[in-house]
Parts: structure tokens; C-alpha cells; sequence
């Protein structure tokens, strides 16, 4: 805008009051051109990341494949993945003659199957090798009089049924187990103990009152005792001494593993 007033005195349309006007020299804009947001200049530049290793073709695919879509069946609307409605819909294609579909899915199902067989039986072959070899260091171990080896999981922790071709864990297979395995026993322990312990004050008291309230800490200890041992495997199982039989102090289960003569 020129700094030079109007000869008339005017004001109007580019004739602004003269305090209004901007001074010779200078810039009506002395911040310059405000910067865009950062999210604006993210969009202008966005790339993505080719790092060694990434796949982000692969990334989107999966998103994609994973993501959900409604469907009709009937009278029902449903809400699936978008592999499995495609899974779906090509059954429904098979099962109504498309020998195309057939033909697909037949053969998908043939390639997981096979992929899964090779799969357990690596596993298997992984098991047993490993049983094996532990057991035959904790003989070796045994035989020359030297502590015995603790892996993790133990070989008679390890249950292998070659017709169904399954392997089961019947105890810790990770530090972390271990830690709560041994907690468990420990407090197991801990209420045979305290079992021990009430019993014996139990046969001695006197006193009725006194009498009761040790038979409830007895029963409650025992209590403890049966719901951790009942639901260990049977090689960590152990028999409690002292056991009270009365009705209301002992599980049902317990009840049925009472095998020991005497008692």
C-alpha cells in the first residue's frame, strides 16, 4: 500500500485512514507465511518405511484379509473376516456345483492338513528326542553319584501318545512356571505342617472351647492342603498325614483317593 496520502483526504475502497496504513519500509507480514500443521506436512511427505526385513505389501494383505465385512445369511447378518467370508462364499459356490470352488477348496484343505501333520510330527520327533536324551543324562547322572540335572520341562513331565501323535506338559516347562509351581508345593507343604501341628494340640486339649477352635484350623489347613495337592499331577502328589476324616473336612476327591490301608 503507498504511504503517500490522498490529496482529497478521502477514505474508501484502497484509501484506508493514513493511521491505518503501513509505514514506508516496512513488511505488513513481519512473521512471514505461517508454517502448516506437522500433520499436514506428514501427509505432504508420507512414505513408507523399505527397511531391510519389511514387508509393507505383505502388512496391508493382512490388513486387509483380516478385515471385518458384513454379510447376509438369510434372514441374519453377520459381521467375519474378509478371507473367511471369501472362504465362505466359495463353499457355498462348491457345494452348489462350481467345480472351480471345488476343486479349490479341496485342494486348500489337502495343503493345511499336510502342513499341519508335518508340523505335529516335527514336533513330535522334537519331543521325544528330547525326553531321551534327558532321561539317559539323569541315569548317567544317578548311576555316577552327581546331582541330577533340572531341565525345564522335566523329561517325566513330558506325556508323548504316539497313536494320536500329541505331546502334554504334566508340569513347569518355563522359569516363570517353575516359580509358581514351587509356591504351590511350598504352600502345600506348608499346610501338612500346620495340619501336623493342629492335630497333634487338638488330641491334647482339654478345654472344649479351645478344642473346637483347633479341629476349625485343622480342618481349614487340610482344606488348603486337598485343593492343591487333588489338582496336581500324580508324581507331585503326596499323602497328607495327620488327615482328619470327618465329612466336612475333606474334599469329595480326596474321599476317593483314600487307598492307604489303616486309615
Amino acid at each position: 500500500m503507498s504511504g503517500d496520502a490522498d490529496a482529497t483526504g478521502k477514505v474508501g475502497y484502497r484509501k484506508p485512514p493514513a493511521e491505518h496504513r503501513f509505514a514506508k519500509g516496512k513488511s505488513g507480514n513481519p512473521n512471514g507465511r505461517p508454517r502448516k500443521p506437522k500433520s499436514q506436512q506428514q501427509n505432504r511427505h508420507q512414505t513408507v518405511s523399505l527397511d531391510f526385513g519389511s514387508q509393507p505389501a505383505n502388512a496391508l494383505l493382512m490388513e486387509e484379509a483380516y478385515r471385518p465385512v458384513t454379510i447376509r445369511e438369510g434372514e441374519r447378518v453377520i459381521e467375519l473376516p474378509a478371507i473367511q467370508a471369501v472362504f465362505r462364499s466359495m463353499g457355498v459356490a462348491a457345494m452348489k456345483g462350481n467345480r472351480f470352488a471345488q476343486r479349490t477348496i479341496a485342494e486348500l484343505v489337502q495343503t493345511v492338513e499336510e502342513q499341519d501333520r508335518q508340523t505335529r510330527m516335527e514336533f513330535l520327533k522334537a519331543a521325544i528326542e528330547y525326553k531321551t536324551n534327558w532321561e539317559d543324562n539323569i541315569k548317567w547322572a544317578r548311576k555316577n553319584g552327581i546331582d541330577e540335572p533340572e531341565p525345564l520341562p522335566h523329561p517325566d513331565d513330558i506325556v508323548i501318545d504316539l497313536r494320536t501323535a500329541t505331546v502334554h506338559y504334566n508340569g513347569p516347562v518355563t522359569p516363570e512356571d517353575k516359580f509358581e509351581w514351587d509356591q504351590k508345593l511350598a504352600r502345600r507343604d506348608e499346610a501338612q505342617a500346620e495340619v501336623t501341628y493342629y492335630a497333634t494340640r487338638h488330641r491334647s486339649a482339654r478345654d472344649p472351647a479351645k478344642k473346637q477352635r483347633l479341629l476349625d484350623d485343622w480342618h481349614h489347613e487340610q482344606h488348603i492342603f486337598d485343593l492343591i495337592n487333588d489338582n496336581l499331577p500324580r508324581r507331585y502328589r503326596t499323602k497328607l498325614e495327620n488327615r482328619s476324616w470327618a465329612k466336612e473336612a475333606t474334599r469329595e476327591r480326596s474321599q476317593k483317593l483314600r487307598t492307604w490301608p489303616g486309615e
